[in-house]
């Protein structure tokens, strides 16, 4: 992908932008690795089914922040995706994903269904501190604030964050979420969540 410094855009994806998912979550599991409990060596392993599925459920949304439109993305993975697939080496995504700005994901809780439970949040060190990471995060609060499956609106949004991981931290708070403790799943992670 070239440069660009054109300003940066929002997308949601869908099951048919799984090539683009792979490279931005890869590229995010390469840079920042102590950031997610998942690791490259596990994810790289996926096959497309996986990627499409991740990105099928209708319970949750993914959106990422790019310096192209979604249609560029398109074009550009399609004459990629094999090349792509080839690819086993975090250096090869942490290349690629330069342009791929952030990704965060928000879907229904297992803990309680009237919770939506964000995750997967991550903002390419290039260009943190320009305001993508709270966009991101506010895209996955509205979108959750919207989303009404069979009559179960959600009513907050939950997540788990490394208490040392300051950056996320301060994006939460600036978005509206409130600390609510220590993680029930890890004394290593706070708990916070913002009710609609």
């Amino acid at each position: 992908m070239s440069c660009s410094s054109s300003p940066v855009s929002y997308h949601r994806l869908e099951p048919k932008h799984a090539a683009i998912y792979r490279v931005v979550r890869l590229c995010a599991l390469s840079a920042s690795p102590a950031q997610f409990s998942s690791t490259f060596e596990r994810e790289i392993t996926f096959d497309a089914q996986t990627w499409t599925n991740r990105l099928s459920n209708v319970d949750a949304a993914t959106f990422i922040a790019s310096k192209h439109d979604i249609e560029y993305l398109e074009e550009y993975a399609a004459k990629q995706v094999d090349e792509w697939a080839r690819w086993n080496e975090p250096s090869q995504f942490v290349m690629e994903g330069r342009e791929l700005d952030g990704v965060v994901t928000v879907l229904r809780s297992f803990e309680d269904p009237k919770d939506a439970f964000l995750v997967s949040f991550w903002v390419n060190p290039g260009v943190r501190r320009r305001g993508i990471g709270t966009r991101l995060v506010e895209e996955a609060i509205g979108w959750a604030r919207g989303h009404d499956l069979d009559g179960q609106p959600f009513t907050r949004v939950v997540l788990d964050v490394l208490k040392d991981n300051v950056a996320a931290r301060s994006v939460y708070e600036r978005c509206g979420f409130e600390e609510q403790g220590d993680s029930p799943e890890d004394a290593k992670e706070a708990r916070y969540n913002c009710i609609f």
